[in-house]
Protein backbone atom coordinates (compact mmCIF):
# COMPACT_ATOMS: atom_id res chain seq x y z
CA UNK A 1 0.00 0.00 0.00
CA UNK A 2 1.25 3.12 -1.07
CA UNK A 3 2.02 5.53 2.44
CA UNK A 4 1.01 8.82 -0.01
CA UNK A 5 -2.12 7.03 -1.10
CA UNK A 6 -4.34 7.69 2.29
CA UNK A 7 -7.83 7.76 0.27
CA UNK A 8 -6.71 4.35 -1.35
CA UNK A 9 -5.68 3.32 1.99
CA UNK A 10 -8.87 4.15 3.49
CA UNK A 11 -11.09 2.32 0.98
CA UNK A 12 -9.55 -0.66 2.08
CA UNK A 13 -9.33 -0.16 5.77
CA UNK A 14 -12.80 0.67 5.30
CA UNK A 15 -13.56 -2.87 3.97
CA UNK A 16 -11.05 -5.05 5.65
CA UNK A 17 -11.99 -7.63 7.99
CA UNK A 18 -8.48 -7.26 10.21
CA UNK A 19 -7.07 -4.40 10.99
CA UNK A 20 -4.96 -1.95 8.41
CA UNK A 21 -1.93 -0.49 10.58
CA UNK A 22 0.17 2.46 9.11
CA UNK A 23 3.94 1.73 9.29
CA UNK A 24 5.56 3.28 6.49
CA UNK A 25 3.42 5.82 6.35
CA UNK A 26 3.94 6.78 10.41
CA UNK A 27 7.04 7.95 11.87
CA UNK A 28 6.88 10.53 14.07
CA UNK A 29 4.00 12.05 15.90
CA UNK A 30 2.95 15.03 14.00
CA UNK A 31 1.68 11.55 11.30
CA UNK A 32 -0.79 10.42 12.92
CA UNK A 33 -3.68 13.61 12.92
CA UNK A 34 -3.60 12.50 9.09
CA UNK A 35 -3.81 8.40 9.57
CA UNK A 36 -7.24 8.35 11.53
CA UNK A 37 -9.67 6.48 8.73
CA UNK A 38 -7.05 5.64 6.15
CA UNK A 39 -6.11 2.70 9.18
CA UNK A 40 -7.51 1.30 11.98
CA UNK A 41 -4.08 1.60 13.99
CA UNK A 42 -0.30 2.55 14.02
CA UNK A 43 2.72 0.66 14.45
CA UNK A 44 5.30 2.46 16.29
CA UNK A 45 8.93 1.73 16.23
CA UNK A 46 11.19 3.09 18.71
CA UNK A 47 13.95 3.58 16.10
CA UNK A 48 12.01 5.81 13.85
CA UNK A 49 10.06 7.75 16.11
CA UNK A 50 13.70 9.26 18.03
CA UNK A 51 12.78 7.43 21.18
CA UNK A 52 10.85 6.10 23.83
CA UNK A 53 9.56 9.61 24.84
CA UNK A 54 8.02 10.37 21.50
CA UNK A 55 6.73 6.48 21.03
CA UNK A 56 4.65 7.26 24.23
CA UNK A 57 3.00 10.24 23.00
CA UNK A 58 2.63 8.72 19.71
CA UNK A 59 0.73 5.93 21.43
CA UNK A 60 -1.47 8.45 23.47
CA UNK A 61 -2.25 10.23 20.08
CA UNK A 62 -3.10 6.85 18.56
CA UNK A 63 -5.47 5.87 21.72
CA UNK A 64 -7.02 9.93 21.70
CA UNK A 65 -7.61 8.96 18.32
CA UNK A 66 -9.54 5.86 18.67
CA UNK A 67 -6.87 3.94 16.54
CA UNK A 68 -4.89 0.55 17.23
CA UNK A 69 -1.33 0.15 18.42
CA UNK A 70 1.52 -2.75 17.23
CA UNK A 71 4.78 -1.73 19.08
CA UNK A 72 7.10 -3.01 16.77
CA UNK A 73 10.73 -3.04 16.18
CA UNK A 74 12.94 -3.71 13.02
CA UNK A 75 16.01 -5.66 13.89
CA UNK A 76 17.23 -4.65 17.19
CA UNK A 77 19.30 -5.23 20.12
CA UNK A 78 17.76 -6.56 23.38
CA UNK A 79 18.55 -2.86 24.53
CA UNK A 80 16.00 -1.41 22.09
CA UNK A 81 13.49 -3.90 22.23
CA UNK A 82 13.71 -3.69 25.60
CA UNK A 83 12.33 -0.55 26.08
CA UNK A 84 9.88 -1.16 23.25
CA UNK A 85 8.47 -3.78 26.19
CA UNK A 86 8.19 -0.54 28.63
CA UNK A 87 5.38 0.68 26.19
CA UNK A 88 4.05 -2.68 25.19
CA UNK A 89 1.24 -2.53 28.62
CA UNK A 90 0.06 0.78 26.85
CA UNK A 91 -0.63 -1.28 22.95
CA UNK A 92 -3.12 -3.77 21.49
CA UNK A 93 -0.20 -5.95 20.29
CA UNK A 94 3.51 -6.01 20.66
CA UNK A 95 5.87 -7.54 18.00
CA UNK A 96 9.34 -6.98 19.46
CA UNK A 97 11.46 -10.13 18.43
CA UNK A 98 14.34 -7.99 17.42
CA UNK A 99 17.26 -9.91 19.87
CA UNK A 100 16.23 -12.96 17.67
CA UNK A 101 16.78 -11.46 14.00
CA UNK A 102 20.29 -9.91 15.52
CA UNK A 103 23.38 -11.96 15.11
CA UNK A 104 25.34 -9.33 16.95
CA UNK A 105 23.18 -8.53 19.93
CA UNK A 106 25.89 -7.62 22.15
CA UNK A 107 23.52 -8.05 25.15
CA UNK A 108 21.72 -11.97 26.62
CA UNK A 109 18.81 -11.94 24.64
CA UNK A 110 15.79 -11.77 27.20
CA UNK A 111 13.90 -15.33 28.22
CA UNK A 112 10.96 -15.82 26.00
CA UNK A 113 8.40 -18.86 27.15
CA UNK A 114 5.10 -19.65 24.67
CA UNK A 115 6.13 -16.41 23.24
CA UNK A 116 6.02 -14.11 25.63
CA UNK A 117 9.23 -11.74 27.60
CA UNK A 118 9.92 -13.10 30.87
CA UNK A 119 11.05 -10.17 32.78
CA UNK A 120 13.81 -10.29 35.54
CA UNK A 121 14.12 -7.88 38.50
CA UNK A 122 17.27 -5.95 37.39
CA UNK A 123 16.93 -2.59 37.27
CA UNK A 124 16.81 -0.44 34.50
CA UNK A 125 15.26 -1.85 31.24
CA UNK A 126 16.83 -5.56 32.70
CA UNK A 127 19.73 -5.59 30.46
CA UNK A 128 22.05 -7.99 31.08
CA UNK A 129 25.50 -8.32 30.19
CA UNK A 130 27.79 -7.51 27.35
CA UNK A 131 28.95 -10.14 24.99
CA UNK A 132 32.71 -8.78 24.30
CA UNK A 133 33.24 -11.63 21.68
CA UNK A 134 31.39 -9.17 19.74
CA UNK A 135 33.94 -6.32 20.27
CA UNK A 136 37.24 -8.26 19.94
CA UNK A 137 38.01 -8.44 23.82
Amino acid sequence: MDKNDLEGNAWITARSPIPILADEAVQRLQDIENLKGAYHGINVKLMKSGGIYEAHQMIMKAKKLDMKVLIGCMSETSCATLAGVALAPLCDWADLDGPWLTSNNPFKAPQLIAGRYMLNDLPGLGLEGINADLFGS
